[in-house]
């Protein structure tokens, strides 16, 4: 850039000589003793310099815009006309400089520029500071023209963004919608060959359908021909007969005749000799033509008898079919059970040889009755516990019982009074005896709770506080008995601090203490109940077993944003809990997956699948603390706009849910919440329970 040029000389006022020869009237401003001179009439222009408010000492229509010198440039010619008539030397000057700036800068191009801008930025600031007169009003001006250029700059800067944004997701819209449309051109494509294979079968069962049509008329024709064959025949059969009938007649007429010794002369031997033998030609005849016949059909059957034995065999073919496959099961049965005896037999060999080795080397049994003198229940509460025992596990119920009876807290607590800053369920005043809940009653108990605070809420409408809730319950359950509501409060909260190593536990603690919202424990069972409701779903006969790679598609099918890994570890939780090999069988009995002991404790199973679910849920709001990194405060604009980057598939309600977790606020009111600090939302946002509801781009 060329460097400023320093301030632009003044005009040079007219000579001394001339002003005192033409003396004309003159002004003096209230305050001051100075006069000030006026140019007199005889130099002043009549209707230009007389009339008040104007200011032109150059022609307007000679002068060239600023500009047209960038235009001209440097090897440019000016008209004759303008060259004629003198510039103020001021004009001239402005215009000197743009145009050494312009050309200085490279940027004659007319299209907009920032350079360009810069120049006549200078220009108008000699302009501002050598008519003061004007001053005020052209930074007034210059000021209006920079603020809009700084909030259309600011406007820009902030569309920016957006801008890339819906880039994005005009983008990714784009490559899901090609995705469709080349899915279904597989589709279409795949249905076309189907068709084009379904109407060539079409066509051939025409040809076969019409082959066996013209068999079929083929074969009535030749039945026809045969059918007439064997009624001429049977016809010559009956007129042979009959002629052999006759024959025997007349030879037993003659024979008789002869006896009597009368011989008519119609019965004449010679005739009669002859008809004999042209007989016995037919007969022969006869006889040949009725074995051809029997050898052509001895071994012919009628139609009735065929289609009988027909219908049979395929009757027994088809249980011969079902007792193979029957047979086939049984045998693979068999052999399992062949399998299994063999583990057991050699299990009872390892057992007996261990239960030898052990009785060889083990020492007498201790006399285990006497630790009900300090157990605390009695005798009768040791008897239960030992029951049926080992010495190692008698041990061991020992050990937990004496750990218990330390653990359990106080035998009573001191009421903490009734102040506003004490829980509802907690206000007395007063000793209070300590229960001493035990795990199996402590998983009793909250399920109980949670049962209850269920049907409440659904009664109630709305979400009740659980602290609250407690005191509600408590009084409920004991007819508003104040000791006996204190006393199952203190040792809820005693038990809760015992059984803290208890994942149910130790989360309605954190839910009962605010450190948790509620959402956390029904995500947690909403996930629980979406992989029952699949499997069995899919569990057609209601066996209560799925084959391995259809427990698998059911995981895949209500869980589809899980990786490959968390579905494979979800696979060989369960094949663990239920111990069983993967090589040697192909079925998992899913139903024995979702049962709890007493205590509440739930198999590898659940437990794996509570913890991906925790995992995930704080792997999200860290993908949010990411997105939104850097920035002090955060909006609900700016936390919408994270949500709806991260997760695109999530709805409206969600949404609007998720703000009021962060911004506690209530679900219509979110728009009006002010902006918080980051770690205060991400907090919230981490014990409010929001989990992902699309798939992880």
């Amino acid at each position: 850039m060329a460097l400023k040029p320093s301030k632009l000389p003044p005009l040079e006022p007219p000579t001394g000589s001339t002003l005192q020869r033409n003396r004309g009237p003159s002004y003096q401003l209230s305050g001051m003793t100075s006069k000030h001179q006026l140019p007199p009439n005889s130099l002043l222009r009549p209707g230009v310099d007389t009339m008040s408010g104007e200011m032109d000492s150059w022609p307007a229509y000679a002068s060239c815009s600023v500009a047209d010198i960038s235009a001209i440039g440097i090897g440019g010619k000016k008209s004759k006309k303008q060259s004629v008539i003198p510039k103020p030397r001021f004009l001239e000057a402005l215009e000197n400089y743009v145009e050494r700036e312009v050309i200085a800068l490279g940027c004659q191009d007319p299209r907009p520029s920032e350079l360009r801008l810069q120049a006549y930025r200078e220009v108008f600031e000699y302009l501002i500071g050598d008519f003061r007169t004007y001053r005020p009003l052209l930074s007034q001006i210059k000021n209006e023209y920079e603020k809009m250029l700084s909030h259309y700059r600011e406007k820009i800067r902030e569309l920016e963004p957006l801008k890339a944004m819906l880039i994005t997701t005009s983008e990714q819209c784009d490559l899901k919608i090609l995705r469709i449309r080349e899915e279904e051109n597989d589709e279409i494509r795949d249905l076309r060959v189907k068709v084009k294979t379904l109407l060539a079968e079409i066509g051939n069962g025409k040809n076969r359908e019409d082959s066996l049509h013209s068999q079929i008329l083929k074969l009535k024709e030749e039945m026809a021909i045969e059918y007439k064959k064997f009624r001429d025949e049977c016809d010559m059969r009956k007129l042979l007969i009959s002629d052999m009938n006759d024959l025997r007649h007349q030879y037993e007429d003659m024979k008789r005749i002869a006896g009597q010794g009368a011989i008519d002369d119609d019965e004449d031997p010679v005739r009669l000799k002859i008809a004999l033998q042209v007989a016995r030609e037919n007969l022969t005849s006869q006889a040949n033509e009725l074995n051809r016949m029997k050898a052509d059909y001895g071994d012919v059957v009628p139609r009735r008898d065929f289609q009988t034995l027909q219908a049979n065999f395929d009757e027994m073919n088809e249980k011969y079919e079902t007792l193979q496959k029957d047979f086939a099961q049984l045998r693979q049965e068999h052999d399992t059970l062949l399998d299994v005896h063999k583990q057991v037999i050699e299990q009872r060999d390892e057992y007996y040889t261990e239960s030898e080795t052990l009785r060889r080397s083990a020492t007498p049994r201790p006399q285990w009755k006497t630790c009900s003198k300090i157990i605390p229940g009695g005798e009768e509460h040791w008897q239960e516990l030992s029951q049926g025992k080992r010495s190692a596990e008698v041990l061991e119920t020992l050990i937990a019982e004496l750990s218990k009876a330390s653990e359990r807290g106080p035998e009573t607590f001191e009421g903490e009074g009734t102040g506003d800053d004490v829980p509802l369920y907690l206000r007395f005043e007063g000793s209070i005896r300590n229960r001493r809940f035990s795990k199996a009653e402590a998983s009793s108990i909250l399920k109980d709770i949670w049962s209850k605070k269920g049907q409440s809420d659904t009664q109630r409408g709305s979400r009740q506080d659980l602290a609250e809730f407690l005191n509600d319950y408590f009084k409920e359950k004991y007819n508003n008995d104040a000791e006996m509501c204190a006393e199952w409060g203190y040792s809820l909260r005693q038990m809760i601090a015992n059984y803290q190593n208890e994942p149910h536990v130790k989360l309605f603690g954190d839910i009962l203490n605010g450190e948790n919202a509620e959402d956390v424990y029904y995500r947690e069972n909403e996930v629980i109940k979406t992989i029952m409701m699949t499997l069995t779903g899919m569990d057609d006969d209601e066996s209560g077993i799925l084959a391995v790679d259809h427990f698998e598609a059911a995981i895949r099918r209500s869980f589809p944003f899980k990786s490959d890994q968390s579905v494979e570890g979800l696979i060989e939780a369960a094949q663990s809990e239920l111990e069983m090999v993967s090589d040697s069988t192909d079925t998992i009995s899913y139903q024995a997956l979702f049962t709890e002991d007493e205590e509440g404790h739930t198999g590898p199973f659940l437990t794996l699948l509570r913890q991906q679910e925790r995992t995930e849920r704080e792997e999200y709001v860290d993908e949010i603390f990411r997105q939104l990194e850097g920035k002090e405060e955060i909006s609900v604009q700016e936390l919408k706009e994270t949500f709806m980057m991260i997760d695109p598939e999530i709805t409206p309600a969600v949404m609007k849910k998720y703000l009021a977790i962060a911004f506690r606020c209530a679900d219509d009111a979110t728009d009006a919440a002010p902006a918080l600090a980051l770690d205060v939302v991400i907090d919230r946002l981490k014990r409010g329970g929001v989990h992902r509801v699309g798939t992880p781009l």
